[in-house]
Order: C-alpha cells, then sequence, then structure tokens
C-alpha cells in the first residue's frame, strides 16, 4: 500500500479511534464512580474532559470536500423544463364545438356528397357560364343562349305571375365530387345569398315551371311559361360559377346535414390594389359566436364581430348551416393551430399540457404534483443540513 493511501487511512481512522478511546473511558469512570458509591475521582474526571475536548477539536480541524452545488442546479433545472413543457406546449389537435354567425364561410367537402336538397327560390342567377340551354316552352321552341351574343355571362331566373299561377324555380340536388370547394356569402338585397363553386365536375340546372322571367344583366328579358316542370341548362366558361339564390322567405336550412368538411376559412380576401395600391387584406366574417374546447370541459371563448379566426388545419361536420339574416354555422370536430387576432399579434388559442390534465386527468395531476414537491422539498432539506 502506498504511503499517501496509508496517510488517507490513518487520517480517517483516528478520529474513530479517539472516540472510541472516549467512550472506553468514560464507561470505566462511570462504573468506578457506582461501585464506589458515588465517589468521583477529580483526576480521571478531569483526563476524561481533556480527552473530550481533543476528541471535539479533531473533529472541528477534520476537513470535509466542498459541497456540490450540480444537484440542486439539476433539480432546478428539471423543474424549469417539466413547467415549460406543460405551459407552451400541448397537444397537436383538439375538438371543438362552434356556433357562429357570418357573412361568409367557406369549406372543402372531403368526400362526394349532397351538398343540398333541392331548393324552393324566388330567384336563381348564374354568373359565369358561356351557354344556357333553354327547353320549350309556351309559344316558344327550345334555343339556346350564347354568352356575349344573348347576355353578358350571367342569367337570372325569376318566379313571375301572381298566386296561384306563380311560376317555380328551384336548384336540384347539389351532388358534388370530393375535395369541392364551396363558399356561402350573404349578398346585398334582402333574402339573397351567393354560392360559390368550382365548374369540375359540376352539372348545373335550374328546374322550372309556370311563368318564368329569364333576364340578363345587358337587360335583356323575356318571360317564358313553361306548361309543365323543365330543366335550364347552364354550361360553364370559367374555372368557378356563383350562384345567387334569393330565397321567397327566411329561414332557410341547407340539408342533408350533418355535412362531413375540412379546412373551414372564416376569412375573406379583399383586393383593394385599384384604391390607390392599397394591399390585399384578410377580413373576418364572424359577426358573432362561441367556441366551446369539448377536451377542457367544454372551456367556452365568446368571439366578437370581426374577430380574426385562422386555423391551420380542421375536420368535422356541420351540423347546422341555415340562413337567416345572416349564415348561422354549427360546426363540431378537430382543429389544429387555431389562432385569435391579427397576423403580427397572432394568440393561440390551442389548450397547452396544464390546461388539458387539468381538464382530463385533474387527480393524477394533483397527486403527480403533490409527491414531486414533497420530493423536492425533502432533497432540498437535506442538501441544506449537509455539513460544510
Amino acid at each position: 500500500m502506498s504511503p499517501l493511501n496509508n496517510q488517507r487511512e490513518n487520517s480517517s481512522t483516528e478520529p474513530n479511534q479517539l472516540r472510541n478511546l472516549l467512550h472506553s473511558n468514560a464507561k470505566d469512570l462511570q462504573n468506578e464512580v457506582l461501585n464506589s458509591g458515588g465517589a468521583v475521582p477529580a483526576e480521571k474526571l478531569e483526563a476524561l474532559r481533556r480527552l473530550s475536548d481533543l476528541v471535539g477539536i479533531c473533529d472541528s480541524a477534520k476537513r470535509t470536500p466542498p459541497r456540490s452545488r450540480w444537484p440542486l442546479i439539476a433539480v432546478f433545472g428539471c423543474t424549469l423544463v417539466i413547467v415549460s413543457i406543460l405551459l407552451f406546449t400541448g397537444p397537436r389537435s383538439t375538438e371543438i364545438e362552434m356556433n357562429l354567425r357570418l357573412d361568409q364561410i367557406g369549406f372543402v367537402l372531403p368526400v362526394r356528397q349532397v351538398l343540398s336538397e333541392q331548393l324552393s327560390l324566388a330567384s336563381f342567377g348564374v354568373t359565369g357560364v358561356s351557354q344556357v340551354e333553354l327547353p320549350r316552352a309556351d309559344r316558344s321552341e327550345a334555343r339556346t343562349l350564347v354568352s356575349g351574343h344573348d347576355f353578358d355571362s350571367s342569367v337570372a331566373l325569376t318566379a313571375a305571375g301572381e298566386s296561384p299561377l306563380l311560376g317555380e324555380v328551384a336548384l336540384p340536388d347539389l351532388i358534388l365530387p370530393a375535395q369541392t370547394k364551396v363558399s356561402f356569402q350573404k349578398s346585398e338585397g334582402p333574402n339573397r345569398f351567393r354560392l360559390t363553386l368550382p365548374t369540375t365536375g359540376l352539372n348545373l340546372s335550374a328546374a322550372v315551371n309556370g311563368p318564368v322571367r329569364v333576364s340578363s344583366i345587358a337587360g335583356s328579358e323575356a318571360q317564358l311559361t313553361f306548361l309543365s316542370p323543365k330543366s335550364v341548362i347552364f354550361k360553364a366558361q370559367s374555372r368557378e360559377v356563383n350562384l345567387d339564390l334569393t330565397f321567397r322567405d327566411l329561414p332557410q336550412k341547407i340539408s342533408p346535414m350533418p355535412l362531413t368538411v375540412q379546412d373551414l376559412n372564416l376569412l375573406r380576401i379583399e383586393d383593394r390594389r385599384g384604391i390607390e395600391g392599397l394591399p390585399i387584406r384578410r377580413v373576418s366574417t364572424i359577426l358573432s359566436g362561441t367556441i366551446f374546447f369539448e377536451e377542457l370541459n367544454g372551456k367556452k371563448l365568446t368571439l366578437h364581430p370581426g374577430e380574426v379566426i385562422e386555423m391551420e388545419s380542421s375536420q368535422g361536420e356541420i351540423v347546422s348551416l341555415e340562413f337567416k339574416d345572416d349564415i348561422a354555422v354549427r360546426f363540431h370536430g378537430r382543429v389544429s393551430g387555431i389562432t385569435s387576432g391579427p397576423a403580427d399579434i397572432h394568440q393561440s388559442l390551442m389548450p397547452n399540457w396544464l390546461e388539458w390534465l387539468k381538464s382530463r386527468q385533474g387527480l393524477s395531476l394533483f397527486w403527480g404534483s403533490t409527491i414531486y414537491l414533497f420530493g423536492l422539498v425533502v432533497a432540498l432539506r437535506r442538501w441544506l443540513r449537509a455539513p460544510e
């Protein structure tokens, strides 16, 4: 064994030997006092006291390594990481329900489905068509109207006459292919709404019966009387068509429901480049509404007029879509990346892990936090009590 190791071993065993000697001498003196009837030898007591002082001096002079602060730093770092994860991260998606009043809404149909059943209308206008095939009517043969000659890309069919001989105009069932982008918008004028659809895979027609007025933006107008239900066929000339729907009265529901949708859009684009070079901007279409966060025990968020709500992705069902003085929509589904506010100060509405755990695993969160804090306090007290 090396001299250094011998020195270390001696330095660690010498205090113990002194303590053992002190304990042995104190025991012997105790026995002697008991046997002598309580007489305490002054010399032996003084020697024992000196030996006790020596043990104390040796203990005070013994060098101890400095207390490491790394455990405290590690505990603080782990706590900071855990709290940061709970507060600043959360689930990738959340389940919500929205009740909204809007002046415009857009969405995508992920699967082929019926957008609406037959809608009875007071007037039906179409913009973005190249031809209109009119069926045979009373005192009028079937004919085809051509854009640029008979009308300027827009045609309107209006129910004419008076009850009980009032004409009928209806939009037949709209069956749209998958990935169709749909937009509903409140238009100027009473009971009037606009439906915008892409022309791909769209067979567009209108059902007519009785006296119907056919007019165009160019000002031409003709009244036809159909003696039996007929179909007016439209052929599109652009990538999308606008259908102007004027109802006889409100409210009107779009059925059947629910409607499977994705990529819900609650914004509209305002192109103001022609107005002194102003930039394009995105404007909220929300008039009022509420959002319920289902995974947070139905936490309610009230929306204000014009509040900007954006979603990275959304998928679910439109439970109801109703035309009133505006567009009333009820949506239920899962969304991700939902934010509120202007583009420069977006505020995330997604729940963090702390909110999620509090709502879904409240008891587990309570006991886990209690155990962690108890262990933290115990470890800190032990570290503070450790000798320097």
